[in-house]
């Protein structure tokens, strides 16, 4: 795991990456397994410090590492390690650049709404701030605060400020992170609301999709960037277990090809249609029902 630098040994990110990866059943007993971890936690605390490391352990997949341990269960302890560590990869604005396609803002904001740990609390609001202050890119910036807005983070921020802390950097690191997402609040369109929540994979039942207006306007839009919406809604379809995700996005499907006809083709490239017709026998009566509508949507000729 070590390598030989000089007259110093660091840890080599693909063998720290091996220890920490969920699934990955080490030689050893529970307990020393649990040891091991801890370890190579510590030691990415120390590691990730030095920018070089940052991109080799995201080039060893060690984000992916991360999140999975931050996905499961896991003692408060290892969470703050693990969280740090994201904190400190979000110190270069490429690392932040890179950080947005694995989902963080969800898996940190469920550990935020249920921490009870003051020290996790002040990581998590520092690798927040950390996202909008040190990304160089606005999109970026922006996706980030969209994120944390459809996670509910304002309201958690909310509760958060009207608690008594020891540590002064968590009063200033929430009053930060509300006037940030306050101003993004002010420029949300009901289009970049949408977007976001698609991203975040937790679809509920917010006004959007069922607004005549919100797909009248912007069904096409679902086509940019190559069908980028499109093909994240399609694979919650395959994907998810979750009843009520399978239902909105199997009424999202329907509502799309209602709106812009000429996408039936590409929902059936993209594989939904065939993905919409299995969930009409899925054992929630919700994601029957909207994927019989969907289908109905697709087979029309002319709405």
């Amino acid at each position: 795991m070590a390598e030989e630098v000089g007259n110093s040994r660091v840890w080599h990110p693909r063998a720290a990456c091996l220890l920490v990866r969920p699934g990955v059943k080490p030689r050893a007993s529970p307990a020393q397994s649990s040891q091991h971890v801890q370890c190579v936690a510590g030691c990415l605390q120390l590691m990730l410090r030095v920018n070089e490391y940052r991109f080799a352990w995201v080039e060893a997949d060690g984000v992916n590492c991360i999140m999975g341990v931050l996905s499961n269960k896991c003692g408060f302890q290892l969470q703050y390690q693990m969280i740090f560590s994201v904190w400190l990869l979000a110190f270069s604005p490429q690392m932040c650049e890179h950080l947005r396609r694995y989902n963080v803002i969800p898996v940190l904001s469920d550990i935020l709404q249920e921490s009870v740990k003051e020290k996790v609390t002040r990581i998590i609001l520092a690798a927040f701030r950390n996202f909008l202050e040190k990304s160089t890119e606005r999109e970026t910036r922006q996706e980030y605060a969209l994120a944390m807005i459809q996670c509910k983070v304002l309201k958690q921020l909310e509760n958060l400020e009207q608690q008594k802390y020891d540590d002064e950097d968590i009063s200033e690191d929430i009053k930060f992170l509300l006037e940030k997402l306050g101003e993004s609040v002010q420029d949300l369109s009901s289009f970049d609301e949408y977007s976001s929540e698609l991203k975040s994979g937790r679809l509920e039942w917010s006004p959007v999709h069922k607004s005549e207006k919100f797909w009248r306007e912007n069904a096409v839009r679902l086509n940019e960037k190559n069908y980028e919406l499109l093909k994240i809604l399609t694979k919650l379809l395959e994907v998810s277990d979750d009843p009520q995700v399978l239902a909105v996005a199997a009424h999202d499907v329907g509502e799309y090809v209602r709106h812009y006809p000429r996408g039936k083709r590409v929902i059936e490239l993209l594989g939904g249609k065939q993905l919409v017709m299995n969930h009409m026998h899925h054992e929630d009566q919700q994601v029957r029902y909207n994927a019989l509508l969907a289908v109905q949507k697709l087979m029309v000729h002319n709405w």
